[in-house]
């Protein structure tokens, strides 16, 4: 803090503080009735009201350019040509720039006012702040009047308010931070920190696929849209590392959180090999890429960013992390993210899939194939156009009960997803085959083996996929033998 300016808050604070002495006196019966009246004439001296002022009273419609000098950077905003609300940066030319920013520029600079005149003829600015200002703009109207201000320090009492004052005038304002924001931030705070647009509800564009590659994880997360139509939860599913149906709860983030991602704050503009160097985006944490008819993004996850605590020390906890985006015009940049925008950098494929490993409508499957070792079943099931559903299913021959075998299928397709394997599992320890098939040709197959324990490995279609625990497939056989023979079905194991 200036020290001359420290002095005046102290020999005021030290006044207050006799002027206390002097009441306190005055209520016990020391001093004198003179003495009362001059502590009574201070005390209404001390409690002014303030001065407010419009120091500036145009419209953002008048205003023709702003010139901002300040300690980050210096640019000049101008009207553009092509439009009455629009502007242009030209030191940000061929960026994406914040309508709302550069909007707020000009109205602030066109209706300034002060909450305060903290003095009328300063003898000496300098213990403001002014000598070294925090900025320094220039704001043209459209009838040629341009007239220049200073902003100095924040008041000592208070970040909120900034010391003003009109080159040409020694008069001193206190003006709230709100009107003088946007003359002391960095030039690049005007970009678009809208990364990609959030489309409307009903403009969504065909889901196309989301690539997912992270630093230490030898496997791409891939999701694509449900082509068979038959995913319980969601519209899309993922295909690798395994094919598995999304839980849309925990999924949408990831899958759809790319359209509306936007940035907390621009960090560098037009940033060169070396900048991408610094912030870690030559060898980034993640790469996401979501293609389709008509876009085509890709963005990198660079380094880190910790908070920090009281003292300005990194924590554990990230708060957000250095990004670019490409496939968006004009967003050469690298930006800075929320760490809770990006459920890529953390989320797993267990984090995001639903807890079925398989699906398929019932009124869809014409045919239940179950291999064991010593032992075959086969399930046939009727489909009723009128009815819209299954009309009769036979076990080896034998006609069942519809609702025990609804009990019974939907046991089936609840087989747990709990645990990614991709590791092959040893032939000769085969434990079962289920075959579901649709009436269309699709459907869906399971291969169970012995893993470690009480551990099975799934292949899912061919491909190691899961691992679960081996007495689902001992209450599997179980509900067999009663489904044959008309008894209750277990739904747990």
């Amino acid at each position: 803090m200036n020290s001359k300016l420290t002095g005046i808050i102290v020999i005021s604070v030290l006044a207050a503080s006799l002027g206390g002495v002097l009441f306190f006196l005055e209520k016990s019966g020391g001093g004198d009735s003179s003495s009362a009246q001059e502590s009574s004439s201070t005390a209404v001296i001390n409690k002014r009201e303030t001065k407010k002022t419009q120091i500036v009273d145009r419209s953002a419609d008048e205003v023709e350019s702003v010139k901002v000098e300040n300690k980050s950077s210096s640019f000049e905003m101008v009207r553009s040509k092509s439009g009455k609300s629009t502007w242009e940066i030209a030191e940000l030319s061929g960026l994406s720039l914040s309508l709302s920013e550069e909007n707020s520029l000009a109205d602030c600079a066109a209706t300034l006012k002060s909450f305060d005149t903290v003095e009328e003829d300063s003898s000496e600015l300098s213990k403001y702040g002014f000598d070294e200002p925090n900025s320094k703009f220039t704001v043209t109207f459209n009838d040629g009047e341009a007239r220049t201000f200073y902003v100095g320090d924040n008041l000592p009492s208070s970040d909120r308010y900034y010391y003003l004052h009109e080159e040409g005038s020694s008069t001193v304002y206190q003006v709230l931070n709100t009107y003088l924001q946007y003359m002391v931030e960095k030039k690049e705070a005007y970009v678009s920190k809208v990364l990609i647009s959030q489309p409307g509800q009903d403009a969504y564009p065909d889901y196309g696929k989301l690539s997912v590659k992270r630093k230490g994880v030898d496997y791409e997360v891939v999701i694509e849209d449900d082509e068979s139509e038959q995913g319980a939860v969601s519209a899309q599913v993922m295909i690798s590392p395994v094919y598995g149906y999304l839980n849309i709860s925990n999924s949408t983030g990831y899958s759809h959180g790319m359209w509306g991602l936007t940035a907390t704050s621009t960090e560098v503009i037009f940033p060169d090999d070396k900048a991408l160097e610094e912030y870690g985006l030559n060898d980034p944490e993640c790469v996401v890429s979501l293609t389709g008819e008509g876009y085509d993004y890709k963005l990198i996850i660079g380094d880190p960013v910790h908070v920090k605590d009281e003292e300005g020390n990194d924590m554990d906890e990230i708060g957000s992390y250095y990004c670019t985006i490409e496939g968006v015009n004009g967003m050469d940049c690298i930006f800075l993210v929320s760490a809770s925008s990006l459920p890529w950098v953390t989320q797993t494929p267990e984090d995001i899939l639903s807890s079925l490993m398989t699906f398929n409508y019932i009124k869809d499957v014409g045919e239940i194939d179950i291999t064991r070792p010593s032992v075959s079943d086969k399930i046939t099931l009727t489909y009723d156009n009128d009815l819209d559903d299954v009309s009769k299913a036979e076990l080896n021959g034998k006609e069942l009960d519809i609702p025990s075998l609804k009990t019974f299928y939907e046991y089936l397709i609840t087989c747990p997803a709990e645990e990614l394997c991709f590791d092959e599992p040893d032939e000769s320890k085969f434990l079962m085959k289920i075959e579901v098939k649709r009436y269309d040709g699709g459907g869906d197959t399971l291969e169970f083996y012995t893993d470690t324990g009480r551990r099975a490995i799934v292949k899912l279609n061919g491909v190691p996929s899961y691992r679960i625990e081996t007495k689902w497939l001992t209450q599997l056989e179980k509900n067999i033998t009663s489904l044959e023979k008309g008894e209750k079905i277990s739904e747990s194991y």
